[in-house]
């Protein structure tokens, strides 16, 4: 899609003006008017750090409540990005690579921070890695869109998505969930609330998820399933009253994931006869094979071929969490939210991709990583609703990551690369919302961060080395809101953001040279919106915004000495445009419709000497002027829900959801060969509750067409093997409830 085309359909979006987010209110009930249309509810958020209606609030966001993360059957963070405009992701196993807005990691460190931030009940998480844990219990899921470079953690230069669980309740409840279906699966979700003693209440929520896999190895057919599940998660919450104006928040967790890695497609990009690179033409008609001459045929999601029983991607995750919220007068609150994570993780590839090997021969790669991360943040809250609100906070962030890679057929039982990444960031930050009329205000914030990051590399054959960088960086933003009407809400705001200078740690090979720092990434974005919401019947937002990108980091990989070494780089500046619409509808006779519709363009920016190389051949192409990688150029999400009247046997409903994306290139440059087409994925759900809202049942039908997709296409440069990740194909399944 050209740039005349976005400028058209942002114009288009902002004359219908704009729209709350596609969300039910937090309790994910529906209210109904006199008439018996039902209405849509006030959605909440805390944006700016403290809980506004988002019907009022001057940002672009998708805000999910956990009824509806339910009803849509999302519990992981993939799914959310299915179903939000302009927020995507492309996943191999080593690390999920989030983008909002077309900006995301360009980079395959397990140590790397993302530009996209991830926070669970307001504490930062760090790691790539975390934002596989799986989403149970939840109150509310919202992504925020743009850089989020004043209140939140570390600094994101392209948004942030927080999550907030379920909280300790005054009064008894607890909720059993069961499901099963395609694979064997066997799900159950439970959770118990309420009061402990007098001025005490805890709550207690459980997970676990287990399936046998949707990918069989051909090569090894009477041997284990893989990309199966196998998850165990719980969680503890204790809240304390500290008199009438205070009150204490305590949460512990752990997950523990023994799932399998997922197999990549593979098939081969050298010639039968003279294994020579084949062209791109003859790679995608599937008429070359890998360097032993193995041919794998067509590449089938569910179908692949590897010498190993198996691999493993497997997390072990702890949490502890505390906040307290203390009212030191009616118009000012303290707030202290302390977190401290422990994890480990180890992913295993087949680097070959067949069950005869290939370029490096039967080669896997083993990545593993341990963390820990600490952070405290201290905020001062102050003013009314109906005048000046400010925060002022101060936040320290500390975390210590080991992250080692190794080919065991090549190196044994010794590690190729060791890298230890600490990171030390200290903030202090401000923010304004000041009225200048009852229909106008203006947003005003900054942030103060300097951060240091140190990395000491050892290798199995080369002497050891490290780096040290340290940065000072302000951010800010501002901006202005005109609120003309009850129903119309126009924002407009200018924000910068910041992301830290990078390390790789990767596969190096002793190659040290290969693990100098990064400069920062750093953001300044442009937006404005609209919202509207007509009797509470139909809602409208539209954004339209810009943003630039300067000094981009991206893994490149070369080939040095045989051996393919993975190297970091700022490759330029990138230009963004695009626009988010979304809508709700709400009818007469229990009908819903949810639309959300994006489109985007990037554009690279570097210097005619910065070049790319990918393929067989190790093609160098130069990158000016090109897309972003994982940057579909328009998506299209919703859902049509017809309720049908509550009966004597209780309430029923029908659903459809579905999502449609434009084709993307997977690589910097934008080669015809790592690319996707424009596909779509339709979910079909029946639902059943009891006229007591004790029992409810779900049947449904995910990817009811069986769209074969690929979520990341590669083509390494020298490499003998064309690489697809896929997303999942058909399932089935059943789910049971019960509230006590």
């Amino acid at each position: 899609m050209k740039a005349t085309e976005i400028r058209l359909l942002v114009a288009a979006s902002v004359m219908i003006s704009g729209m709350s987010a596609v969300a039910q209110s937090e309790s994910g009930r529906e209210g109904r008017s006199a008439s018996g249309a039902y209405l849509i509810e006030e959605v909440r958020v805390t944006a700016q750090r403290r809980e506004t209606d988002l019907g009022t609030t001057p940002v672009s966001a998708t805000v999910f409540s956990g009824a509806q993360l339910e009803d849509v059957g999302i519990g992981t963070l993939d799914a959310i990005a299915i179903q939000t405009p302009n927020f995507n992701y492309v996943d191999t196993g080593l690390q999920p690579r989030y983008r909002i807005r077309g900006d995301g990691l360009q980079v395959f460190n397990d140590t790397s921070d993302s530009p996209v931030g991830f926070a669970v009940d307001d504490i930062f998480y760090g790691a790539g890695a975390l934002q596989r844990a799986p989403l149970y219990d939840i109150e509310r899921v919202e992504v925020l869109r743009g850089p989020q470079g004043t209140l939140f953690g570390r600094n994101t230069t392209a948004g942030l998505v927080q999550v907030f669980t379920k909280k300790p309740t005054d009064s008894f409840e607890a909720y059993l969930r069961g499901e099963t279906g395609s694979y064997d699966r066997r799900k159950i979700e439970a959770a118990v609330s309420g009061p402990l003693a007098d001025g005490v209440r805890g709550r207690l929520a459980l997970y676990y998820d287990e399936d046998d896999g949707w990918q069989k190895n051909l090569a090894l057919p009477d041997g284990r399933r893989w990309a199966a599940r196998d998850i165990l998660s719980g969680r503890g919450q204790i809240a304390f009253d500290l008199g009438s104006e205070a009150t204490l928040q305590l949460k512990a967790a752990h997950t523990r994931d023994r799932s399998g890695a997922p197999m990549a497609g593979t098939h081969g990009a050298l010639d039968p006869v003279t294994l020579e690179p084949c062209t791109d033409e003859r790679i995608l008609a599937y008429q070359c094979v890998n360097g032993t001459g193995f041919d794998a045929g067509v590449p089938d999601p569910e179908i692949g071929f590897s010498e190993y029983d198996g691999m493993p991607n497997h997390l072990d995750f702890d949490e502890y969490g505390a906040q307290l919220n203390w009212s030191l007068t009616p118009s000012l609150e303290l707030v202290a939210i302390t977190g401290y994570l422990d994890y480990e993780r180890i992913f295993q590839e087949d680097g070959d991709g067949s069950a005869v090997g290939g370029f490096l021969g039967n080669a896997s790669a083993v990545y593993t990583l341990e963390a820990e991360q600490f952070s405290q943040e201290l905020q001062l809250r102050g003013g009314a609703d109906t005048g000046m609100t400010w925060v002022l906070g101060s936040f320290y962030y500390n975390d210590d990551k080991v992250s080692t890679s190794t080919l065991p057929e090549l190196f044994g039982d010794a590690i190729d690369t060791t890298g230890t990444v600490e990171t030390e960031s200290t903030a202090v930050f401000a923010s304004a919302d000041m009225p200048l009329s009852p229909t106008i205000g203006v947003t005003l914030g900054g942030r103060y961060t300097r951060e240091t990051k140190e990395l000491d590399l050892l290798f199995a054959t080369a002497p050891s080395a490290s780096y040290r960088v340290s940065v000072n960086e302000f951010t800010w933003k501002s901006g202005v809101n005109w609120h003309p009407a009850d129903a119309v809400y126009l924002y407009a705001n200018a924000a910068t953001g910041y992301k830290s200078p990078d390390f790789n740690t990767n596969l190096l090979f002793g190659d040290a040279d290969a693990a100098a720092p990064t400069r920062p990434e750093t953001s300044m974005s442009l937006e404005t919106g609209a919202k509207w919401t007509l009797d509470r019947r139909l809602s409208l937002s539209a954004a339209a915004f810009r943003n630039r990108v300067e000094d981009k980091q991206a893994t490149v990989t070369q080939v040095v000495n045989g051996l393919p070494v993975a190297r970091l780089f700022n490759f330029g500046d990138v230009e963004i445009y695009g626009a988010e619409l979304e809508f709700t509808g709400k009818f007469m006779g229990g009908l819903t419709t949810q639309l959300g519709i994006a489109v985007l363009e990037t554009e690279i920016d570097a210097p005619a000497t910065t070049t790319y190389s990918t393929g067989p051949a190790g093609d160098v192409t130069p990158i000016d002027g090109n897309e972003l990688p994982g940057t579909p150029n328009y998506t299209i999400n919703g859902l049509v829900r017809f309720d049908f009247s509550p009966s004597s046997t209780g309430q029923f409903a029908l659903q459809g959801d579905f999502n449609y994306q434009g084709s993307q290139y997977f690589q910097l440059d934008n080669n015809e060969r790592d690319t996707e087409d424009d596909y779509g994925v339709l979910n079909l759900r029946a639902f059943w509750n009891d006229n007591d809202d004790r029992i409810n049942l779900q049947v449904f039908v995910e990817n009811v067409a069986d769209t074969s997709y690929a979520s990341y296409i590669g083509t390494w440069n020298g490499f003998d093997t064309r690489y697809i990740w896929w997303g999942r194909t058909r399932t089935w399944g059943v789910k049971v409830g019960f509230n006590f």
